[in-house]
């Protein structure tokens, strides 16, 4: 007579039933579709950096994006112009050259996007000016005062033109007042040329009597 092994499966109590199916399903597929739920509702959020800048020649607009997805398209605007920018680290720059309307749009790997307006109207745009009631002309020197609230005048660039195209260069500056004075060196007539640092300019007549 020989020996069979009996085997025979335990039965599960309606408790360890309930156990499996709270720590083997039901909490995994909650939490995985929770975590799928969570991630597809993301969207890419836009920090433009604040900055307080006077130097009109390098207006730069800054911004960072943040998203727990991959970043899968950033594109900007000017006036509903695509435009470049570039990126250093983490930090996205565009060159601000012109005061209106800069658009930035995101789009993440979930396909979600994320747009921003920046304005900008600190540029310069208004051209220096001369006081005509203070100038003063005496034999050939003609004294002028130039005036710029904003990016400031270019002195590198201010210079004077003569009837015949001659260009005369200033023979005293005072930067502190704007005083500017040139030697006329012939004819009656002169053109007074000035810039401001952001390349606005001006051209005023004079006649030397």
């Amino acid at each position: 007579m020989s020996n069979k092994r009996l085997k025979y499966k335990r039965k599960m109590s309606i408790g360890e039933i309930i156990l499996r199916f709270f720590f083997c399903f039901l909490i995994p597929y909650i939490l995985l579709n929770g975590i799928i739920f969570f991630l597809f509702i993301q969207t890419p959020k836009i920090q433009v950096v604040e900055q307080d800048s006077k130097d009109y020649e390098e207006n730069k607009i800054k911004f960072s994006v943040n998203c727990l997805l991959p970043v899968t398209d950033v594109k900007t605007y000017y006036q509903e112009s695509e435009i470049a920018y570039s990126k250093l680290g983490s930090v996205y720059i565009i060159n601000a050259d012109n005061n209106g309307a800069y658009k930035i749009n995101v789009t993440a790997l979930n396909n979600s996007t994320a747009n921003s307006i920046i304005e900008i109207d600190t540029q310069d745009s208004v051209p220096p000016t001369i006081d005509l009631d203070s100038a003063v002309i005496t034999g050939n020197t003609l004294i002028i005062s130039v005036h710029d609230n904003q990016s400031g005048i270019n002195y590198d660039n201010l210079y004077a033109t003569l009837e015949n195209g001659t260009r005369l260069n200033p023979t005293y500056i005072d930067k502190s007042s704007g005083t500017v004075q040139f030697q006329i060196t012939e004819g009656k007539k002169v053109v007074v040329h000035v810039e401001d640092d952001f390349g606005n300019h001006s051209d005023t007549s004079f006649t030397i009597s």
